[in-house]
């Protein structure tokens, strides 16, 4: 689940790494949230795909698109309550919320590796259903955050020998899935760049952080830094990536649970 806090985090002029202010509203203890599940988020950065203009880069199809709206699928169980966190410590709301000890809501970065491994697995198998590039790229970007969490000292010693197998056994599928479509590695790599720049863009916008930020993925014209600013209740991107300005909308739940309005719409305008 990626959360909502009440109060919204801000920084000062200085840009910070986008990341560091989605992680900042993940740790922050409101008295309510807004919940939003990973795969709502997942078709926003989907959607926010579908709208790159990027000159110079190669066009975004059907087939990138629909692979980046997959990449969470396998959360879906855990965040509608359907299925337990049997590797994550956890409580259940009266709504099927999962709760740390504190009861606050479990972030996704609170999820341990034996519930996540099994979530990303049923991501990459989702978005392979569909067509050899989405396993690709949903695979990549797991892989790739794995290797991150690893070389970071992130993980247990038993949670990294199961990022290990993971690792080795992607690395396996990627070899099989190249061959089923024509783009050469060069062009699948840069499609999941693309894809975690949106996946990092949607968090951002799902997070409700108001912070001026840059991105580490270098998709923009001549790999310049992309960056956000919020202006005027507009999220400007900069250099302009999209095509013009756009607006999107997903539900989000509250928590505690309200009968009267257990769903809101959170709304933003890019450009």
């Amino acid at each position: 689940m990626i959360l909502r806090p009440k109060a919204t985090i801000a920084n000062g002029a200085a840009f910070a790494s986008a990341w560091d202010a989605v992680a900042a509203t993940q740790k922050t203890l409101a008295s309510r949230y807004q919940l939003v599940r990973q795969p709502d988020h997942a078709r926003l950065a989907g959607r926010i795909c579908e709208r790159l203009a990027i000159a110079g880069a190669p066009t975004v199809d059907d087939d990138i698109a629909r692979g980046i709206s997959l990449h969470d699928e396998g959360w879906a169980g855990f965040d509608d309550g359907r299925k337990r966190l049997p590797a994550t410590p956890a409580s259940y709301s009266e709504s099927n919320v999962a709760l740390n000890a504190e009861g606050k809501p479990l972030s996704f970065l609170e999820i341990k590796a034996g519930d996540f491994l099994r979530a990303w697995l049923g991501s990459i198998e989702a978005a392979e259903a569909t067509t050899p590039i989405a396993g690709l790229m949903v695979s990549g970007h797991f892989r790739r955050i794995g290797q991150f969490g690893m070389s970071t000292g992130t993980y247990s010693e038993n949670d990294t020998q199961q990022l290990r197998e993971f690792i080795a056994r992607e690395e396996q599928r990627q070899r099989l899935l190249i061959r089923l479509q024509h783009r050469g590695e060069q062009e699948v790599e840069y499609w999941t760049d693309v894809l975690q720049f949106c996946d990092l863009l949607s968090l951002f916008l799902c997070c409700g952080s108001q912070a001026s930020v840059e991105f580490p993925q270098r998709i923009g014209p001549k790999s310049q830094t992309i960056r956000l600013q919020v202006q005027n209740g507009v999220n400007v991107l900069s250099p302009t990536i999209l095509a013009g300005q756009v607006e999107f909308q997903l539900d989000a739940r509250a928590h505690p649970a309200d009968a009267r309005t257990p769903l809101t719409k959170l709304n933003w305008r890019l450009k």
